[in-house]
């Protein structure tokens, strides 16, 4: 049962929370997520039996949401209506934030409230929001990250605590070699964020597990910074001036090289440039947030 959901505007116009039994709020009803639906692509030769799938894409989800507007509380039930009405609008686009997932859609009309006496009235008025989701996944609410530096533990009982010689908690250490865990179900894209602390020729981040690599043909300069994404329609290669200007670096893109995306499971990631040593003179993070069909 779906108890609480949480609906923002992209616009930045504020966002209203939905929960189940909430007097002093909007009650939520039902919330129906719809199915994603596959579309496949087929041929067949001459005389064959069947079909051959040759691709599969997912189209968009229906989304409806059924809830209560209650008289009482902080507000009326008319302010509370009129609050609703203008949030919504089928020329938006919003994000429905329910536990750890979040999933963007965009109304397909205004709010629709019931008719029947039973259902609109002067303490009472039900609403009905129905929608489309255009890109049909589920994603977790923040991005996972992880940075290419690694620390290792080397405190250990029992010690004298630095008696006999000093005592070394930790240790920080570069590492140009790393696992992402891709929890979800399909493939997903990445930002990458590199600072610069030292020259760096042709910076190269691979997928070792699927073996495609993305570079960026240019010298690196101390103080730079690389912001590179290859999420699907946000793909970007940006660079960031020490002055804080922001230039476009598509035109560097190594032509050999793919959008890497990290495959569900296990993806092991290395850093790579021209001359190897240079890899200490970069300060590397990466981020992605999993793809889920379905939630509960």
């Amino acid at each position: 049962m779906i108890e609480e959901i949480s609906i923002e505007s992209i616009a930045g116009r504020g966002s209203i929370v939905m929960k189940t039994k909430d007097a002093d709020g909007y009650w939520l009803g039902t919330v129906d997520w719809g199915q994603a639906q596959g579309q496949n692509q087929t041929y067949r030769y001459y005389n064959q039996v069947g079909e051959s799938i040759v691709s599969t894409s997912l189209l968009s989800r229906p989304l409806s949401i059924e809830g209560w507007v209650i008289e009482g509380g902080r507000e009326g039930l008319r302010q509370r209506c009129d609050r609703l009405n203008a949030f919504f609008s089928p020329a938006e686009d919003y994000s429905l934030r329910y536990q750890d997932k979040k999933i963007r859609f965009r109304p397909d009309r205004s709010i629709v409230y019931g008719r029947a006496f039973r259902e609109n009235n002067r303490q009472i008025r039900k609403f009905l929001l129905q929608a489309v989701c255009p890109y049909p996944l589920f994603s977790d609410a923040q991005d996972k990250e992880k940075t290419f530096q690694d620390t290792e533990k080397l405190f250990r009982f029992p010690t004298d605590f630095g008696q006999g010689q000093r005592v070394v908690f930790a240790a920080s250490r570069k590492a140009y070699q790393m696992n992402l865990t891709n929890a979800g179900g399909f493939p997903t894209g990445l930002k990458l964020r590199v600072r610069f602390s030292g020259p760096v020729q042709n910076l190269r981040l691979r997928n070792k597990t699927s073996g495609e690599f993305i570079g960026v043909n240019r010298l690196f300069a101390k103080g730079e910074q690389l912001l590179l994404s290859t999420l699907p329609g946000g793909k970007a290669i940006e660079l960031l001036t020490p002055e804080g200007k922001r230039q476009n670096l598509i035109k560097y893109r190594d032509w050999r090289t793919s959008w890497i995306q990290l495959d569900p499971g296990d993806n092991q990631l290395a850093l790579e440039c021209d001359d190897l040593d240079q890899r200490n003179n970069m300060e590397v993070a990466v981020s992605f947030t999993p793809l889920y069909l379905e939630v509960e």
